[in-house]
């Protein structure tokens, strides 16, 4: 807390006298205590205090130390001073669980003390003197009067555990309350409490922000500024009230005559009889009456009064005033002004005259105070939303304020005057000013430039509202009072009340235009248009130029702004007139109709007036006559054959280039038809024609290729008829038989959507199934090709034998030939079933691949390699040895090759079997089934198909199937034989001849 430089004047000045109070102590003793020793007395006293100190902690020395810091004392001298009496007790109340809420230390001069021994204290008898020490002291306040300095201690909130010294600096609030060097008579008092209260508790609460509990909210926030208000309000009653004890005057005491001597109406004539006593009575009445005349000169003087100061200071004034002659009436019916009275009434002094016309026109003044307080009052609640709300809060309450102020003027008997009335009605504009002030800078804290532009212009026109309620509310009052006979009229000035709040609402329009001037050129920023740059630049420069002016803007006696506000329009003019030169230079030359309606609707957007926009149009409408020409020239042209867009189909491309070349020439008129003034001319007219004529034309055109796609769809929906494959007459190769028409019928009926034109049924169906289209032609494709895959693996060796495994496969691709459409249901099952079919003969060759490889052509390599005879090397050999050694390697090689022979014959065997033998039992099986069911429907072979129920009777088998079952017996017997022949015995390839024993070749 900082240290009052007063304050520490004093306390030095105090200290030099503290050296002696130990031997004024010893002199006490020895004053009421004769009988006693004085040492045992002391030595008594001294434990006692070390009994005291011994029960300090690190709470009392935390107190203790935040006084003497605040005092500019020792802690000591701080400490010795508590230890008297029981002010470690009340600490100790204070310390403890549920203790009391406060703490109080005084720092002042004692006024008396007492003659007894307190708790083994000895203190001083009263005595009518006051002490020149300073002392301090626990106090509770309801006793002892405060004329120093005032120490409070408090706690934040209550605790059930007590100050601890681990809470106490969290716990403890500390404030100081200085009452020295600011008068006497309660002045002091009154100056701490209104700082204490204007400089830390109303600061605190309004930067308070979340610590109002359940006020913290929509409905609270008025309580809050309700509170916060009334302190203000209670603070202002507090400097009113210092200043009225400033103010007030005393009348001199009698210096030349003891009046006390004058007690009866005989005291009163010998003093008359007496020319020494009478001199002095009349120079006391001298004296008296100067002050008074004095007092009564001042009140006759023109009031000095701030040209901003509210109502409450009207207010105030008489409050004021009414105290100071209450005062001075108090004085003039005391005891002594009645004894000098009485001694002049005696004598028949001359004085007596002039004394009563000074009482009475005082008497006359305290009246007029006391009727214009009581009057004044009146306004207190009207006036009170001028100082607690906003502009938009404060229209309710003028008609109020203004018919009370009404009142006021027809019964009041010393206020009703023109002056008063018109300081009055000032007095409630000069607040009205300030408080929108307040209102549009949020306390001070803001500028018009740091706030957004859209608040600030809502503000403003708030703070004009509010003027103009307030001058119809009184201009209302003013012509009824003129219209009664029996009230006084308004006699007051409209243009002395008004003129100050006008010229503030003049301002505030100023700088309303200022913004949205600054509003309207700001688009130059946003703008697109190529080269407009330069002018957004320049117009930035001029707004930092405004913003960069030191004064405040809503302060209307600042005439500089005037002089700013000027120069900012002319600026603006510059700046526009540079803008229109810099459009004027854009269309000079108009090379196309779209393109520079594009840029004329870029300035357009700038939403500046006095551009000649409607004239730039009147210059392209004269272009846009050539455009018309252009485009039914095209037309004609390519009318035929229109060019379309690469990624459209024919007819929806047709369809798309007449609408661009309507669109060429609808867009600028929609334009301009925005201004119809533009097509009032002949010359306009004549376009309009031929707009209208073309546009015919070309919406002809697209009804003719619509309809014509239409009847197409009917056509193209046959495709969806064909069978899902075709086989080619020459070549056998199968192909996807799928329309290429349907995919471009489908294409044309997204963009006929895309276009909002009309779709049929037909067209909305196939769209809808455009993706299923899609997805069966290309597995129908990947079938195909991997149907061609697998055949390839076919040997051009086994392609006879493989014969009813490929019809297998053939009959499950023959209904995609013959039966199976685009619209068939079961095209998924279908594929399905030939990848089956295509999967099982892939696994058929791949085994015979197998077979044929490592266990026919590998063992047959190793018997071709076998060796039957082997010649001699470098020796010769008798006959009889190549014999012998022939015959032995042919009895190994006969077992080794009639080994290797049966090996080979399992085998040929297996293959046999894998090949013919299980196809044969199967189609002879199906034969015999059908001999003996021949009512069993072919239509089991295809696939997705079901057998009838066992209660229904099936169609018998046709012809046709009975004369495929022959061809697949002939095939088998065919089969058979040649497999017959393939396992005759094979001729040696080395001797010709058959070898002996069994052993044959495959």
């Amino acid at each position: 807390m900082a240290e009052n430089p007063k304050l520490q004047a004093s306390i030095r000045v105090h200290r030099s006298r503290l050296s002696s109070a130990e031997t004024k102590n010893k002199s006490r003793l020895a004053a009421f205590a004769p009988g006693e020793n004085i040492k045992e007395i002391q030595q008594k006293l001294k434990e006692e205090r070390e009994n005291k100190r011994g029960h300090l902690d690190g709470r009392h020395y935390y107190i203790l130390v935040t006084v003497a810091d605040s005092l500019g004392l020792e802690r000591s001298e701080v400490e010795d001073a508590i230890l008297e009496g029981n002010q470690i007790e009340v600490m100790d109340k204070f310390l403890k669980p549920n203790g009391t809420k406060q703490l109080m230390f005084y720092y002042q001069e004692p006024e008396v003390e007492r003659e007894h021994f307190d708790h083994g204290r000895a203190v001083v008898p009263p005595t009518k003197s006051k002490s020149t020490k300073p002392k301090v002291f626990v106090t509770d306040g309801r006793d002892t009067a405060l004329r120093g300095i005032c120490l409070v201690f408090t706690k934040s909130r209550s605790i059930e555990e007590g100050i601890t010294e681990q809470n106490m600096v969290k716990e403890l609030n500390f404030t100081m309350l200085d009452t020295n060097g600011h008068g006497s008579n309660g002045s002091g008092l009154l100056h701490a409490v209104e700082n204490l209260m204007s400089s830390v508790f109303i600061p605190s609460l309004k930067s308070l922000k979340g610590g109002w509990g359940y006020l913290n909210t929509k409905a609270g926030h008025q309580t809050q500024e309700d509170f916060i208000n009334s302190l203000e309000a209670f603070v202002t009653v507090l400097v009113g009230a210092k200043e009225s004890l400033q103010e007030k005057v005393t009348l001199k005491p009698c210096t030349t005559y003891d009046l006390s001597k004058i007690n009866s109406p005989s005291d009163y004539m010998s003093l008359a009889n007496s020319s020494d006593g009478l001199e002095a009575i009349e120079d006391c009445m001298q004296v008296w009456i100067k002050q008074i005349e004095q007092v009564l000169a001042e009140s006759d003087q023109m009031r000095k009064e701030a040209d901003d100061i509210g109502p409450r200071a009207e207010v105030d004034h008489w409050k004021k005033r009414m105290s100071k002659f209450n005062y001075l009436l108090d004085q003039i019916k005391g005891q002594q002004v009645k004894a000098v009275l009485g001694v002049l009434h005696a004598a028949k002094s001359k004085l007596i005259k002039v004394w009563q016309e000074h009482d009475r026109r005082i008497t006359d003044l305290a009246n007029e105070a006391k009727d214009n307080v009581k009057f004044l009052y009146t306004l207190e609640k009207f006036c009170d939303p001028l100082y607690n709300s906003d502009p938009v809060g404060m229209l309710d309450g003028i008609s109020g304020l203004v018919n009370a102020i009404r009142m006021i003027h027809s019964i009041s008997q010393y206020y009703n005057t023109s002056g008063r009335m018109t300081s009055l009605f000032v007095k409630i504009t000069n607040q009205m000013i300030t408080a929108c002030k307040s209102y549009v800078t949020i306390g001070g804290s803001e500028t018009v430039w740091t706030q957004p532009q859209t608040e600030v212009v809502k503000k403003l026109m708030d703070c004009i509202k509010l003027n103009e309620e307030y001058q119809r509310r009184f201009l209302e009052t003013k012509e009824k009072l003129e219209k009664m006979p029996n009230e006084r009229p308004f006699e007051i000035s409209s243009m002395y009340i008004f003129g100050k709040f006008d010229t503030f609402t003049k301002r505030l329009r100023k700088i309303i235009d200022m913004f949205e001037t600054i509003s309207l050129y700001t688009r130059l920023s946003d703008s697109k248009i190529e080269g407009i740059e330069a002018m957004a630049n320049r117009f930035q420069v001029i707004v930092t130029q405004i913003k960069k002016k030191p004064y405040d803007f809503m302060d209307q006696r600042k005439t500089e702004f005037d002089l700013d506000y000027d120069e900012f329009r002319r600026q603006i003019q510059e700046l526009h007139a540079n803008i229109a030169m810099f459009m004027d230079g854009k269309f000079e030359r108009i090379s196309s109709t779209q393109r520079a309606i594009l840029m004329l609707h870029k300035f357009e957007c700038l939403d500046l007036e006095n551009l000649g926009i409607q004239e730039k149009y009147q210059r392209i409408l004269s272009h846009y006559a050539r455009d018309i020409d252009m485009v039914s020239k095209i037309y004609q042209k390519n009318k035929s054959d229109p060019p379309v867009a690469r990624d459209l189909p024919p007819i929806a491309g047709k369809i798309s280039w007449a609408r661009q070349l309507y669109r060429r020439i609808q867009e600028p008129m929609e334009i301009f038809q925005k201004y119809p003034k533009i097509l009032e001319g002949p010359e306009a007219k004549k376009i309009i024609k031929n707009f209208n004529k073309l546009a015919k034309v070309l919406l002809e055109f697209e009804i003719l290729y619509h309809r014509g796609w239409l009847r197409q769809v009917e056509a193209v929906k046959e495709g969806l008829q064909a069978s899902l494959l075709v086989r080619h007459p020459d070549s056998g190769d199968l192909y996807v038989n799928f329309d290429p028409q349907l995919m471009t019928m489908i294409r044309e009926t997204e963009c006929m959507v895309r276009l909002g034109l009309e779709i049929s049924v037909v067209a909305k169906m196939m769209r809808a199934k455009q993706e299923e289209y899609k997805d069966h032609y290309n597995a129908l494709q990947l079938m195909l090709d991997e149907n061609s895959r697998v055949r390839s693996k076919i040997p051009p060796a086994f392609e006879s034998l493989m014969g009813p495994h490929i019809a297998r496969v053939d009959n499950a691709i023959n209904p995609g030939l013959f039966k199976l459409s685009w619209s068939s249901l079961n095209i998924d099952d279908y594929i399905q079933d030939i990848y089956d079919n295509l999967a099982d003969l892939e696994l058929l060759m791949d085994r015979v691949h197998d077979v044929t490889e490592f266990r026919i052509e590998a063992v047959l390599h190793d018997m071709a390699t076998t060796t039957l005879c082997e010649l001699p090397g470098d020796e010769p050999w008798t006959m009889q040895d190549f014999i012998d050694r022939t015959q032995t390697l042919c009895v190994k090689g006969a077992q080794t090759l009639q080994t290797k022979s049966m090996v080979v014959e399992e085998a040929a065997n297996e293959l046999i079997e894998m090949l013919c033998c299980s196809e044969s039992r199967e189609d002879l099986s199906d034969i015999e089934e059908e001999r003996e069911d021949p009512e069993r429907s072919e239509v089991e072979s295809l696939p997705g198909s079901q057998r009838a129920p066992s209660g229904q009777k099936s169609r018998p088998v046709s012809s046709k199937a009975i004369a495929a079952a022959k061809k697949k017996r002939e095939m088998q017997e065919n089969i058979e034989d040649a497999a017959k022949r393939a396992s005759e015995p094979l001729q040696s390839p080395q001797f010709g001849c058959t070898l002996e024993g069994d052993t044959e070749y495959a």
